[in-house]
């Protein structure tokens, strides 16, 4: 069992709903749904947890959520640090249909962007409670997009702190928060970063050959692409590619969560990150397979 800190700063409910097909302009009414907290943060807190790890997850919540926040976290096995603030939580909705066509059931997720946060110390007290827990944790993950109002170099600044703990980080993030920790001293540097193929052109643009700007990052990389594999880069070594499994998927909403969770959980048990990539494909394919409901 390895400790965790999983940082997420951009809270999330999420609602979904199953059906058949939607018909566009019409009321379509389904008896499947489910609503929860979820977003990058929960997903993988709650992955790593089912492989039996002591999590921490740290974001903001609202005060009239906190509670019903926390109680989710214990009933799946991991803590949380709810820093309060006012701001509303966003809602995100996965609608499933299942349809005729016997190739499995079709994902279409509707995000709401996040508001911005509006405490005056929320930022500072984020600081605070992650400068508390650092020292009892061996890697720190930071996921997801952070909500606006934080400062542009929070991340990469909460990198550098961790680094210097002697913590293992993996950022799974993109744009200012992604190009910020890379232009860090190499010294704090995150271990490992994690964004996705799409991820990654939103940060450099299109115009460059993505798997030259993998092969050129200055830290070890895993880029997931989907149903079209994973791209791995070790410092010094050659571009590897490992393939997706094929799978009839129900839900591929936090595949990508569950692969960043299952590769953390592997380098920290000591594997390499060939190895630690396949334990995050396997575990991606099985959360497409999940019952939703």
């Amino acid at each position: 069992m390895s400790s965790f800190l999983v940082v997420s700063l951009n809270p999330t409910y999420q609602l979904i709903m199953g059906y058949e097909r939607i018909s566009e302009g019409d009321v379509n009414r389904t008896e499947k749904w489910k609503s929860c907290f979820s977003g990058k943060g929960v997903n993988v807190a709650r992955g790593l947890a089912k492989l039996g790890n002591d999590v921490i997850l740290l974001t903001h919540m609202n005060p009239s959520r906190v509670k019903e926040f926390h109680a989710q976290a214990a009933a799946e096995g991991f803590k949380s640090c709810a820093i309060e603030d006012p701001s509303p939580i966003r809602t995100c909705v996965t609608v499933l249909q299942t349809g005729s066509n016997g190739i499995g059931v079709t994902t279409t997720e509707l995000v709401q962007e996040s508001p911005s946060i509006e405490g005056r110390d929320t930022e500072a007290s984020v600081l605070e409670a992650y400068r508390k827990i650092l020292p009892s944790v061996k890697c720190v993950i930071f996921t997801g997009t952070r909500s606006p109002g934080y400062s542009t170099d929070l991340y990469p600044d909460m990198a550098k702190l961790a680094k210097q703990a002697g913590c293992y980080v993996i950022m799974d993030v993109k744009r200012g928060d992604l190009t910020g920790s890379l232009d860090l001293a190499s010294e704090f540097r995150p271990d490992l970063v994690k964004p996705n193929l799409e991820e990654l052109i939103q940060t450099f643009g299109g115009a460059f050959d993505p798997l030259e700007l993998v092969e050129n990052l200055p830290c070890n990389a895993v880029i997931t692409n989907g149903v079209k594999g994973t791209f791995i880069h070790e410092v010094g070594h050659e571009l590897a590619h490992i393939d997706a499994l094929r799978v009839r998927s129900q839900n591929t909403t936090g595949c990508g969560d569950a692969f960043t969770a299952a590769m953390a959980d592997s380098l920290m048990r000591g594997t390499d990150l060939l190895v630690a990539c396949h334990a995050g494909t396997r575990a991606g394919a099985l959360k497409a397979q999940e019952e939703p409901f």
